[in-house]
């Protein structure tokens, strides 16, 4: 069996030939298929967003306040989405204008500020989301176990590769 070679900064090339690995067309149809997911999402996000009176783009900052507890200041926010800390600012001004979060003084440093979030405005939102959620759930169901670790260890991949730098 011939032997993937890592290029520097990217994935591994793997000969199209060698039994059991995917080929280039599996490959080119699993991309694209990535691609309409993202677009899929990327459109519906902006509709909730605008919905909501929200720019995508905050929409997805608190996500991120959500889905990780290591995100709770605005250096942080900074770090994980490669935006200036000065548009990051604007966005939580943003944020916190619509009710969704509070500014909180840091208790271990009172020169950092946290965000708390204010549950009681994002639960329209997590409604929504919530009806997103059982039908990935159901979607989910139609894998098995083994497959669905398969597409678990797939998507952490794309993430490492995609993140922002």
């Amino acid at each position: 069996m011939t032997e993937g070679k890592a290029t520097e900064g990217g994935p591994r090339q793997v000969d199209a030939e060698v039994p059991g690995v995917a080929g280039g067309e599996q490959i080119a149809r699993v991309r694209r298929a990535l691609q309409g997911q993202l677009v899929n999402a990327v459109l519906g996000n902006e509709r909730v967003a605008r919905q909501h009176g929200l720019r995508v783009t905050d929409l997805q900052a608190l996500h991120l306040l959500v889905l990780r507890e290591d995100v709770r200041t605005p250096r942080r926010i900074s770090e994980i989405t490669g935006m200036p800390t000065s548009t990051v600012t604007k966005l939580i001004d943003r944020l916190e204008a619509g009710g969704y979060v509070r500014r909180a003084p840091d208790p271990a440093d009172r020169r950092s500020t946290r965000l708390e979030l204010v549950v009681e405005a994002l639960a329209p939102l997590q409604l929504l989301y919530g009806r997103a959620d059982e039908d990935f759930d159901a979607v989910s169901r139609e894998f098995t176990s083994a497959e669905l670790d398969t597409v678990i260890r797939y998507l952490d991949a794309v993430s490492v590769v995609s993140a922002p730098q």
